[in-house]
């Protein structure tokens, strides 16, 4: 057997170019609000040309990513966030069950289309998913992780950052969920599995002793602060979208911690506060008038649409 205390990460020291967290606020607060038009027009049926009664999936995807953009400004200026991350998160979710459906309901209506529709993100989905289960929100994160892995499964994920944008991190935290259930999974391309940080964290992340962790865990801090950087149209780094905000490391706590596990204490620049431990459990999220109001009408244009985003449909996938 091998001892897991017998080798250790190679530690690449934190980026000189890692942006200051003071630079990330700024990025932040130039964030443009999302007109919502379409989710009023929708809700009140007065959107007389959607003849085919679509959900308003290109609306809700955008305007949840700006609610996360605020919550996280929040968290990175000092203020209370987690209540408004859980709605920025409930509120990601519900659009990203509505995108699904209708990936599905596509995919029958047009089933020789030449080009079927292929539009989930699945890196905004897995985030989604990480930021969840560190919000406490077990039931709802292991959902998104279900309904992540489906979106793949199936083919739903945008080509291109599938193919060419080569998400490690993302891709490390839907196998380091699917590792804490297993009983769901994806056949993942090559880029998956080349990143040795991750491979050795994941080979450990059960280990009791959380100082066998330490090691690998503050090399994937650092990995963190290197690929923290803004895409280019050639250039595309894992954590440009969260470049102050340890995702993978507190959803490997988060898991750690649920199955009764004790974490490590790590001393490093990405885990400053509030994102040096796990937040409270935060209570359940509360949909708004405007989410009731696009599921009453789902529900009454697609009556089938509880069944086919269930759990149980997804896990079939």
């Amino acid at each position: 057997m091998t001892d897991l205390r017998s080798s250790d990460p190679s530690i690449l020291g934190v980026s000189p170019r890692w942006p200051s967290r003071k630079i990330v606020v700024k990025w932040l607060e130039k964030s443009n609000p999302r007109p919502i038009d379409d989710l009023l027009e929708y809700n009140s049926r007065s959107d007389a040309e959607n003849t085919l009664n679509i959900p308003p999936n290109s609306t809700y995807g955008p305007v949840g990513s700006l609610l996360r953009t605020n919550a996280e400004l929040l968290a990175l200026t000092g203020r209370p966030w987690e209540p408004a991350m859980l709605n920025a998160t409930g509120f990601q979710m519900f659009g990203t069950k509505l995108y699904f459906f209708w990936h599905v309901k596509f995919r029958s209506l047009y089933p020789e289309h030449p080009r079927p529709l292929r539009m989930m993100s699945w890196e905004s989905m897995t985030e989604v998913m990480a930021m969840t289960f560190i919000l406490g929100r077990v039931q709802e994160g292991t959902y998104q992780g279900y309904l992540t892995h489906a979106a793949l499964n199936r083919k739903y994920q945008l080509q291109l950052s599938y193919e060419e944008r080569h998400r490690r991190v993302h891709a490390f935290m839907l196998r380091l969920f699917a590792d804490w259930r297993g009983d769901v999974g994806h056949e993942w391309p090559a880029f998956a599995y080349s990143e040795p940080v991750y491979e050795g964290i994941l080979e450990r992340w059960r280990e009791p002793d959380a100082d066998v962790l330490t090691p690998w865990l503050i090399a994937a801090c650092d990995r963190h602060t290197h690929e923290s950087q803004r895409d280019s149209e050639s250039k595309f780094y894992d954590c440009s979208a969260f470049p102050r905000t340890p995702l993978e490391i507190l959803l490997l706590f988060r898991l750690r911690e649920l199955v009764g596990l004790q974490n490590p204490d790590l001393c490093h620049p990405l885990m400053e506060s509030p994102f040096d431990a796990l937040p409270e459990a935060q209570p359940p999220y509360a949909p708004d008038d405007l989410v009731r109001g696009t599921l009453t009408r789902v529900r009454e244009d697609w009556t089938d649409f509880d069944r086919f985003v269930s759990l149980e449909a997804l896990g079939a996938s």
